[in-house]
């Protein structure tokens, strides 16, 4: 009784698995094949302005970065007063 479980687990963890695995690789490879197609990337541009949106994506990622950052340093200078 208890192997069959097992065995169950075991095939229902690599469905799942696989699931994710082939999500993931759709989006990514949707996603660069989306950013390297010229006639999209000119439609964005026209109407959405797609680079003012990476531009924006990677400055609010280094914003995070140096928060994180400033984080860390504030919680390793900080000293216990008696």
């Amino acid at each position: 009784m208890v192997g069959m479980f097992i065995i169950g687990f075991v095939i229902f963890s690599l469905y799942l698995f696989g699931l994710l695995y082939a999500i993931r690789w759709g989006h990514t490879s949707q996603r660069r094949d989306m950013e390297n197609d010229p006639e999209l990337r000119g439609y964005y541009n026209r109407h959405n302005n797609w680079d003012k949106e990476i531009v924006e994506h990677d400055k609010r990622k280094n914003r995070n970065d140096k928060r994180r950052y400033r984080a860390k340093a504030r919680k390793k200078s900080t000293t216990i007063r008696k």
